[in-house]
């Protein structure tokens, strides 16, 4: 009866591995680029979030706790991939050290399915040697931590609090794993002083590693999928295309010290552009554009520091395309704009509920479009 519980609740747990493991919510995204600064408190309840339900993280550490009984040998494991993990979050986040999401995600699944296998002592019984079990949690620690670093890097955080930020973020994971420690360390407890622990540990690990594989299976469908996104892009172009007309744009826009906004054109596929934008203080940018059909999913173009850009772009895809910048300063700037192509509308975006302006282009410069 036991046996079955637990199998029960291992195989729930499987289930929404695929769809949460490091996950970030639509609102925690929202309120992580509305800060204007540091916000101690709030990071670390997100922290805690994140690890309390990071299915991931869990069936890694009671992988790694399963025959630990000593409470200096849960210690000493746990410390380690606590290091690893912090390192590789700081890194990733604050030394902008990047990598593809969905291939350290699947590394993060066989870090599952080598505790897994490791419990059911299949390193010496069937391939002869033993892996250094401390070693190895400090290494999957370490991609663990760089799993929600990839996740963080794909929203626009600000510069002001960002160390603040981010380390109380990391503060309030170890607060949700000590907190979830908690809680497996007390079931497994009570589960070992039953009689049938031993005779269904191979068992519950045998699940334990099946959801591992499919955390990797699904990681890598996900990594293949993201290297060909045209089926989805050409979905929305049955939608009839806009008339491609050439425009012209001079424009500026003020900026408050940490202040953020967002620039985009309405670009059909194959139209085309030439920018230049020029800043009274240093500011981050970002080009980016998001294809119709991709669910907002943004593609990023460009990335920079400092007070000026320029260049050329051709949508491969028809959607909006455009600007982000970021006042790094501790004064008010301007950003000046021009830019000249076959757009059709512009809209300034801006956090903390200021107004969307959106511009239609009624007074066109006629233009050929090459067919």
């Amino acid at each position: 009866m036991l046996a079955s519980a637990a199998a029960i609740v291992l195989a729930l747990v499987v289930a929404p591995v695929v769809l949460s493991a490091h996950g970030v919510a639509k609102g925690d995204a929202r309120f992580l680029e509305s800060l204007t600064g540091a916000a101690i408190v709030p990071l670390m309840y997100l922290g805690a979030k994140h690890m309390v339900t990071g299915y991931d993280h869990l069936l890694f550490l009671v992988g790694v706790i399963f025959f630990l009984h000593r409470l200096k040998d849960v210690v000493q494991y746990v410390s380690l991939f606590t290091v690893g993990h912090s390192v590789t979050l700081l890194a990733g986040v604050l030394g902008g050290i990047r990598a593809n999401p969905y291939l350290i995600d699947a590394i993060i699944g066989l870090s599952v399915v080598y505790k897994a296998f490791d419990n059911m002592d299949g390193f010496r019984r069937y391939l002869g040697f033993q892996p250094n079990p401390r070693a190895a949690v400090l290494l999957f620690g370490l991609f663990h931590g760089f799993g929600l670093a990839t996740k963080l890097q794909e929203f626009t955080l600000p510069q002001k609090g960002l160390v603040t930020n981010i380390v109380s973020f990391n503060v309030g994971v170890e607060i949700g794993q000590l907190l979830a420690l908690a809680a497996v360390l007390l079931a497994l407890g009570y589960w070992r002083a039953q009689p049938g622990f031993l005779r269904h540990a191979f068992v519950t690990n045998t699940l334990l590693m099946l959801g591992g594989f499919l955390l990797v299976g699904v990681q890598v469908q996900a990594y293949v999928q993201s290297k060909d996104t045209a089926p989805v892009i050409e979905a929305a172009s049955d939608a009839p295309p806009l008339p491609r007309v050439y425009n012209t744009e001079t424009t500026t826009f003020k900026l408050g010290p940490s202040q953020g906004f967002e620039y985009k054109y309405r670009i059909e596929k194959g139209g085309g552009m030439v920018y230049a934008w020029t800043a009274t203080g240093k500011v981050k940018s970002e080009f980016h554009g998001e294809p119709d059909g991709s669910g907002g999913k943004a593609i990023t173009y460009d990335r920079r520091e400092g007070d000026f850009g320029s260049g050329s772009f051709t949508a491969a895809a028809s959607g909006i395309h455009g600007w982000y910048w970021e006042n790094l300063t501790e004064s008010e700037i301007t950003v000046r704009l021009n830019s000249a192509g076959f757009y059709s509308a512009g809209d300034e975006m801006r956090p903390r509920f200021d107004p969307v302006k959106h511009k239609d282009y009624i007074e066109h410069i006629p233009h050929p479009f090459p067919k």
